[in-house]
């Protein structure tokens, strides 16, 4: 049977308005964050779904998030952390002009363990896909996970290692999934907050 997902990324927290990278931090909503949050439960809510799961990471910024589709929707949510943000070793909390910058003095094109010696996107993705799975066996309706950037890329590579991506998930950005089977039915659908609606 195919199955419906979407993954939210949370809406801006203080650390994002402040430039800051933040993993392990828990920094709740900013005022934008706030706003966001009304417009992406406002998208979620014109999806017309019903039997919905509706879980957050255990992170602020994520709750705060959920709690705003929860409200717009009817729905309650219920928090897993194991779709937390990966934690990003040295680099939390560093602008990100600096996680730039090393990147750049590294040569690299990801975020990734060799480079913070935080959790890789493999170990994060791993995490996130047990929780995913324990969702789909609980549940037959559609799941609304709203989690975190590094966290969606990871488990996006976990379900489509080599596909192509979205390249940035945004604060407020839904990714679309169907899956069968345990794999990707079709390419993920992204949808980016700052879009104008359709």
């Amino acid at each position: 049977m195919r199955r419906r997902i979407l993954l939210v990324r949370h809406c801006q927290s203080r650390a994002n308005a402040e430039g800051r990278i933040e993993g392990r931090g828990d920094s709740g909503l900013s005022e934008e964050g706030e706003r966001q949050a009304k417009r992406v439960a406002a998208f979620i809510a014109a999806q017309g779904l019903t039997e919905v799961t509706l879980i957050a990471s255990s992170q602020a910024r994520a709750i705060a998030t959920a709690g705003a589709i929860g409200a717009a929707c009817g729905w309650t949510h219920v928090s897993d952390h194991r779709i937390r943000e990966g934690e990003l070793g040295w680099m939390e909390d560093l602008s990100y002009t600096e996680v730039g910058r090393h990147m750049r003095e590294k040569q690299a094109t990801e975020l990734d363990a060799h480079l913070h010696g935080g959790e890789s996107l493999e170990t994060v993705g791993e995490r996130f896909s047990e929780a995913l799975a324990e969702a789909m066996a609980a549940s037959d309706g559609t799941l609304v996970l709203v989690s975190h950037g590094y966290a969606i890329q990871a488990l996006l590579r976990r379900l489509a290692p080599g596909a192509e991506l979205p390249r940035f998930i945004g604060n407020g950005d839904v990714v679309e999934l169907w899956l069968e089977a345990g794999a990707l039915a079709e390419p993920p659908k992204h949808y980016p907050l700052s879009a104008p609606a359709a």
